[in-house]
Order: structure tokens, then sequence, then C-alpha cells
């Protein structure tokens, strides 16, 4: 089972359709593109003050290490346990990251899949505000 968190802003849109586009779900456990790709993947969720945090802690624990006589190489093993650390707290920071720019979190869902999380999500968003489920909404080959 995955778990997602599912998170919208504090003032969402009156209108329905807006306010389900601007639903976020945030995976909970490991973030596999921010170990591979830490410094790419901060950018990419526009998380500014904790990229400026990892680039000052991997120069700092570069230096630290290099200044207590160590090599290279340890400085690589240490630069690579502060990007797993990183991978680890990604979604968190994540959130926290939402928290500060104004969102809220409105449930947390698990299912098989993302895409089943957010048709569970979005099912009881239907129920909640009168809206058509998907199903009946999309027209069916046999009418």
């Amino acid at each position: 089972m995955i778990a997602y968190t599912v998170h919208e802003p504090s003032k969402p849109s009156s209108d329905l359709l807006t306010r389900a586009d601007e639903v976020v779900f945030v995976k909970e456990g490991i973030a596999w593109l921010a170990l591979v790709f830490p410094i790419l993947w901060l950018l990419a969720q526009r998380m500014w003050i904790v990229l400026a945090a990892f680039i000052g802690l991997t120069v700092l624990i570069s230096v630290l290490v290099m200044a207590l006589g160590a090599n290279e190489e340890a400085a690589a093993w240490s630069t690579i346990g502060l990007g797993l650390v990183l991978a680890l707290e990604a979604n968190d920071l994540r959130r926290w990251n939402m928290e500060r720019r104004g969102y809220k979190m409105v449930a947390a869902v698990t299912a098989r899949s993302r895409d089943d999380c957010e048709m569970k999500f979005f099912s009881d968003f239907a129920d909640k505000y009168g809206v058509a489920p998907v199903e009946a909404a999309v027209d069916s080959p046999n009418q």
C-alpha cells in the first residue's frame, strides 16, 4: 500500500475544477529522485531554503572532513550520507515548505497506487461537494 497526504491552498478557489487542480499529493516515504538528483529535485520542488541549507551543509561537511585530515573518499561518503538523509526526509521537508507557502493538509489516503489514491480522494471530494462521479460524467460507448 502507498500512502499520500493531500494538501490544498488555505484559500482554495471557489470553482471546483480549479480547486481540484490546486490539490497536491505528497507521498509518504523515501523520495528516490531526491536520492539520485538532490539538487535538481529541490529545484523542481521550488524548495529554496532547503536547497540553500543542503548546499551549505554539503560544503561544511566536506570542509570539516578534509580539515580533520581525512581523504577525499571520506568527504565523498559523508556527502552521500547527507544525500541519503535528504532523500529520507525530502517529502516531510516538502510538506513543511508547502505549509510555509500557505497549503494545508486536508487528507491522508492509502491505496495500491497513486492513481487509486487520487480516485479515492476525489471520489470523497465529489461526494462532499455534490459533484457527479467521474464514471457518470464520461459518455459510455453503450449509450
